[in-house]
């Protein structure tokens, strides 16, 4: 049992090089902590920020607190999501995603910086792949 349980905690996520104005970056795969707080945790970030911004949550409408909770303001959402994957060459992350200094950098770099890694971020995804004559 122990060498299976080895076997399963050596899977470590995935890293994905890309350059960016002749550097070398790697965005990393998520791991099972990180899409845990991105299922349940924006959530809960979401109503901190609703509160923050003096609005009042309706917790006892399920639908109404959905809709509120579409609307609030996170101004730091961007640059948590690259916090969360950009990394060095070990699957380090190179800005904490729980440190408002790191994120308000982030959140201030010139925007070639996102869109570079919004496209690196596109490249994972699979292409669609063109239709064969037995799809049609």
């Amino acid at each position: 049992m122990t060498d299976l349980r080895n076997a399963l905690l050596a899977n470590k996520p995935t890293l994905h090089p890309f350059e960016f104005k002749g550097n070398h970056y790697f965005i990393r795969e998520f791991n099972v902590g990180e899409m845990n707080k991105a299922y349940y945790g924006q959530r809960q970030e979401l109503i901190k920020l609703a509160k923050e911004q003096g609005i009042e949550l309706h917790f006892d409408n399920e639908e109404e607190l959905t809709k509120q909770l579409a609307e609030v303001y996170d101004p730091l959402r961007l640059a948590r999501s690259m916090a969360t994957r950009i990394c060095d060459a070990d699957g380090n992350n190179l800005f904490d995603v729980e440190n408002p200094e790191d994120l308000i950098a982030l959140s201030q770099l010139d925007k070639s910086v996102f869109e570079a890694f919004n496209q690196a971020i596109a490249d994972l995804q699979p292409k669609n792949s063109p239709t064969d004559a037995s799809s049609k």
